[in-house]
């Protein structure tokens, strides 16, 4: 098994590059959670364009190196069923090789994916992510939600995800001083 993410990333490009494919990969998630020492995660969610002859060589590479988590691929794309696709421009490159570029949006970003998502985990992975990013108040969250265009999430999720951060302390505080002039 394989745990050494550039060196993985490399031998995929070999891959690629010996059917002369290319591939661009927008990694999200616990990918970019890993990368930042938040938490680990095993597969690695990504938005890219599938073809049969990209999925069969992330099949034989979830095999021959042992890759795949319980029930999933190491490499998948089923996110774009839940999450739209990050712009390029707003992501960095962190690997650059012949066939294969691997990118990963801003944490800012990962946040406001996850508040759409809103699972248990998704929430947990907000509040460590506002924390890293010291955003203190859930407006500021709101603003960063608007400049990325993502809208339409339920503010009990947001204070939640605020409440794991801060504390409960934090959150009955924030409820006291917003309805003070009510």
């Amino acid at each position: 098994m394989i745990r050494d993410e550039e060196l993985l990333f490399k031998i995929l490009n070999q891959k690629l590059k010996e059917k002369s494919l290319n591939l661009v990969l927008i990694c999200v998630g616990g990918f970019v959670l890993n990368h930042y020492s938040i938490r680990a995660t095993m597969d690695i969610d990504s938005f890219y364009t599938a073809s049969k002859e990209i999925e069969d060589i992330i099949l034989f590479m979830g095999e021959e190196y042992d890759l795949n988590p319980e029930g999933e691929r190491w490499l998948n794309n089923s996110v774009q069923n839940l999450n739209k696709r990050p712009p390029e421009e707003i992501c960095d490159v962190l690997y650059e090789f012949s066939n294969l570029k691997v990118m990963i949006p801003p944490l800012e970003y990962i946040a406001c994916m996850k508040l759409q998502s809103a699972r248990e985990q998704d929430i947990m992975d907000v509040a460590s992510i506002i924390h890293r990013c010291d955003i203190k108040m859930p407006e500021d969250m709101e603003s960063i939600l608007n400049k990325y265009g993502i809208g339409d999430i339920d503010e009990s999720v947001l204070l939640e995800a605020f409440g794991e951060a801060y504390g409960i302390e934090w959150l009955e505080k924030y409820y006291v001083d917003k309805h003070k002039n009510d």
